[in-house]
């Protein structure tokens, strides 16, 4: 059941991250496209191309975060993996899920700061508060797919030797 739900999750962060990636391409060749050929860019594409980038990777740290294929440094790693690989797993499953707890919160805080403040963006005035509220349901399913980790393992973590 929870593999279920996780799966899940994950094809929502897959199939979001994959359109708004879409999006992002998109906009960028009707910005370019109507730069040159009318010398008139499309209004705020920077501004969202932005938001759609951050969108875009947090999309994708849930397919990260249920794989356990995160971006380490490598300065304990090989010592630690190499005593004790079980070990290595543990502290990698705790951390990873710790850190994200920690992230979420201060999603959790920042975007219930950016809703009382009525935070936009400079350009565009979009408010800060749904953008922020999309990253803390991203991070949530991010916390809740890395939680596999623990029960099947770390994939996409060889030795960089």
């Amino acid at each position: 059941m929870f593999d279920k739900v996780i799966n899940t999750l994950s094809q929502i962060g897959l199939i979001i991250g994959s359109v708004l990636l879409a999006l992002m391409m998109l906009l960028t060749v009707a910005d370019v496209f109507m730069r040159y050929v009318f010398s008139a860019p499309v209004s705020g594409s920077a501004e969202i191309t932005q938001i759609l980038l951050t969108l875009t990777v947090f999309a994708g740290f849930i397919l990260v975060s249920r794989d356990g294929s995160h971006i380490v440094v490598s300065i304990f790693e090989p010592m630690i993996s190499r005593l004790s690989p079980k070990l290595y797993g543990v502290i990698y499953a705790v951390s990873n899920t710790l850190g994200t707890a920690f992230l979420l919160w201060v999603l959790i805080v920042s975007a219930r700061e950016a809703f009382d403040y009525e935070d936009v963006t400079e350009g565009l005035e979009i408010p800060f508060g749904w953008i922020i509220s999309a990253l803390v349901v991203f991070v949530a399913f991010s916390l809740v797919a890395g939680v596999r980790v623990f029960k099947k393992g770390l994939s996409g973590h060889g030795s960089a030797d």
